[in-house]
């Protein structure tokens, strides 16, 4: 099976590898677009924003606020949504495997949550195993 095949899979690392520049951008009150590295969207019932930094990095101010404010306006329409912050130590040339990550934070009901000891995987599958009980069609 090819990487082609795979869902979730790199399929044009050339393109992968392609830096996207916002300038120009600048907005009202200096705000400029930011990005959020992963997301899963479960038929729009449920959402698992994911953000990923170096583990020297903390989160940027800016950024931080903009996914409060993406859970949060889910949250205030009736869906569920949360974002998990991971770290890596990987190099620039190795790829990062966001399933084996490490969380370190997680922001769910208005809230961050400190963690540090388990995987992407394991939140969210946990995430999954909450909404599930609680209804939510995935």
């Amino acid at each position: 099976m090819s990487s082609e095949d795979v869902r979730g899979a790199i399929k044009h690392i050339d393109r992968y590898k392609q830096l996207i520049s916002y300038e120009g951008l600048e907005r009202h009150r200096k705000i400029t677009p930011t990005d959020i590295d992963g997301l899963i969207d479960y038929s729009g019932n449920a959402f698992i924003l994911m953000e990923c930094k170096l583990i020297t990095k903390e989160i940027d101010y800016g950024q931080k606020l903009a996914i409060e404010n993406v859970v949060n306006s889910l949250s205030e329409a009736g869906k569920q949504a949360c974002c998990l912050l991971f770290k890596h130590d990987k190099s620039p040339d190795e790829i990062i495997d966001a399933k084996s990550c490490i969380v370190y934070d997680i922001y769910y009901r208005g809230k961050w949550h400190h963690y540090g000891t388990k995987t992407v995987l394991f939140y969210v599958e946990q995430f999954e195993k909450h909404w599930k009980e609680m209804g939510i069609y995935l």
